[in-house]
């Protein structure tokens, strides 16, 4: 793992790191153009504001399976080939790393991930309220697995709209790029991980996973989010039962994720993985990528 890791922080330096060794800088420069990646600046129209942080735009046409190095870490991936859409370097000294991946059938988006993770410990008083969505009463479920601040752990499902999903201006145009057609109804799968660090300081991770759930035959006439909120599922079987299948997978994924965090991917077997990583809305076996 040294050689994937130190590739990384050469492609990706961390901030830190950067205004240390400027020549670092300028051999990511020189990395980026020569892969065809578009480093752009926070202020740029498909940054789609000042608070996007320095944003790079990736070769869709990369495909990615099972893991993938991510902040230090692993970030294990769900079912399917994931696309690399968009990194961001976020937070006052670009310490935050933030990756967009996408996963498509057709040209329909069957899933969607933000990860977001630290890649040095910052200071605990910047999130106070890291884990304030695993306590809100309009999600499907939620689950606290450790609530001892700093150190914290929980995940949650619950409808979302779109619009309101983070960068989703800088996410929408490359999305329009490559002709990829979000759906009119999106669900999410969170899980939230903080760990204490010298100093009054933390290290964290959180990974959303936005979950298309009208791309099967049974909920496809199911294209308003009105059908999913969570006081209509009684209403509507079909829904329900992605809701139920998805609360299944998030609860059984989220360990592999927590593992991922620690890098001690050999907690679980490659099996494990395999079939956790299986979510309601993953591609089945024949079904078409336009990528391939």
């Amino acid at each position: 793992m040294i050689v994937p890791f130190v590739v990384l922080t050469f492609v990706f330096p961390p901030g830190y790191l950067t205004r240390r060794l400027p020549r670092m800088a300028q051999i990511a420069t020189a990395i980026h153009n020569r892969l065809g990646m578009q480093d752009t600046p926070a202020d740029a129209d498909q940054a789609g504001g000042p608070g996007d942080g320095v944003v790079t735009i990736m070769p869709v046409t990369d495909r990615l399976t099972k893991a993938i190095p991510f902040a230090g870490r692993i970030l294990p991936l769900p079912a399917g080939v994931w696309h690399p859409l968009v990194n961001i370097a976020a937070g006052p000294h670009g310490e935050v790393l933030e990756n967009v991946l996408v996963r498509v059938q057709g040209h329909i988006v069957t899933g969607m991930i933000i990860a977001s993770g630290t890649t040095q410990p910052v200071p605990a008083a910047a999130n106070p309220a890291i884990d304030e969505e695993c306590h809100d009463d309009r999600n499907y479920m939620a689950h606290i697995v450790t609530s001892h601040p700093p150190m914290m752990e929980c995940w949650l499902t619950r409808l979302i709209d779109p619009a309101a999903i983070d960068h989703m201006s800088i996410i929408a145009t490359q999305l329009k790029q490559e002709d990829f057609v979000l759906p009119p109804v999106l669900l999410r799968a969170k899980w939230v991980n903080s760990t204490p660090a010298p100093d009054d300081n933390i290290n964290g991770e959180t990974v959303t996973v936005y979950l298309n759930p009208v791309n099967l035959n049974d909920t496809k006439i199911l294209r308003s989010p009105d059908f999913w909120t969570k006081e209509t599922l009684a209403q509507q079987p079909a829904a329900s039962d992605f809701v139920k299948r998805m609360n299944t997978w998030m609860a059984g994924w989220a360990p592999v994720l927590h593992d991922g965090f620690n890098s001690d991917m050999l907690a679980s077997s490659e099996e494990q993985r395999a079939r956790l990583s299986t979510d309601p809305a993953a591609p089945r076996p024949g079904e078409g990528n336009p990528l391939d």
